[in-house]
């Protein structure tokens, strides 16, 4: 017998008993058994350790089963919340994809009239139009940019408190 096979032999005994193995590899294992005495032995001496192991009853202290159910719910609390967020980010993208949208088509108007109106040329107003429906997103972002995080910080905090109704 090659030392192959008693590895090959040892790895099958040792998943025997916790998950389901091969008919073709549990066949090789009881015809390998049969004729090698060493794996035998080592088989014999695995199972009998496993029904020592099962004989002992192995209880948690109440300390660590509290401290468990505790760490449980917690993290089942933040899977919950993290859930809601994605959710309320999914509905948010949506409702802003709607609203720029939205906006864009009535900037588009807008520019339309004002060139019927004024009689300007297309290549004039639809800068500006473009300009005039960008112009929120640009003046937050030079915002953001401009003032300094330990400034903005709390004041963002206070305006999502204000908004849950937490406000101190």
């Amino acid at each position: 017998m090659t030392n192959q096979e008693h590895d090959r032999a040892s790895e099958l005994i040792m998943r025997q008993g916790t998950e389901e193995i091969a008919a073709q590899d549990a066949a090789w294992l009881d015809l390998h058994l049969s004729q090698c005495p060493e794996c035998a032995a080592f088989a014999a001496s695995f199972e009998q350790t496993g029904t020592m192991l099962r004989s002992f009853p192995i209880t948690a202290s109440s300390s660590l089963v509290m401290s468990t159910q505790a760490r449980v719910r917690v993290r089942a609390e933040q899977l919950r919340e993290q859930h809601a967020r994605v959710a309320l980010m999914a509905v948010s993208f949506c409702v802003g994809v709607l609203f720029s949208t939205a906006s864009a088509w009535l900037w588009w108007k807008v520019g339309d009239w004002v060139v019927e109106q004024m009689g300007l040329p297309h290549s004039i107003v639809a800068p500006g139009v473009l300009l005039f429906w960008l112009l929120p997103a640009i003046s937050i972002a030079v915002l953001m940019v401009a003032v300094p995080h330990r400034l903005a910080h709390p004041m963002l905090v206070s305006l999502a408190r204000e908004q849950e109704g937490d406000v101190r």
